[in-house]
C-alpha cells in the first residue's frame, strides 16, 4: 500500500476565483468554520439558506477542496 497524503489548505482573505467547495470562516471567527459550494456565478449559500456573492463575504477562505481518490 502506498503512502497517503492530504492536501494542505491555508486560510486567506482572497475570495475564490473558481467554483468548487471551500472552507469559510467569518473574520471575527464568531462561528465554527463550515464548507460552502461556490457556484460559477461567484455566489455561495449560507447554512441558513441565503445566497451571497463571495466578494461581499467578510472572512477567510480555504480551498477549493479536492475530491478524494478512490
Amino acid at each position: 500500500m502506498g503512502r497517503e497524503t492530504m492536501s494542505t489548505y491555508r486560510w486567506t482573505i482572497e475570495t475564490p476565483s473558481r467554483s468548487g467547495w471551500y472552507w469559510f470562516r467569518g473574520e471575527a471567527r464568531e462561528t465554527e468554520p463550515f464548507i460552502v459550494l461556490v457556484d460559477g456565478a461567484g455566489q455561495f449559500q449560507w447554512p441558513d439558506g441565503g445566497f451571497q456573492e463571495v466578494t461581499l463575504a467578510h472572512g477567510e477562505w480555504a480551498g477549493p477542496i479536492e475530491e478524494p481518490e478512490e
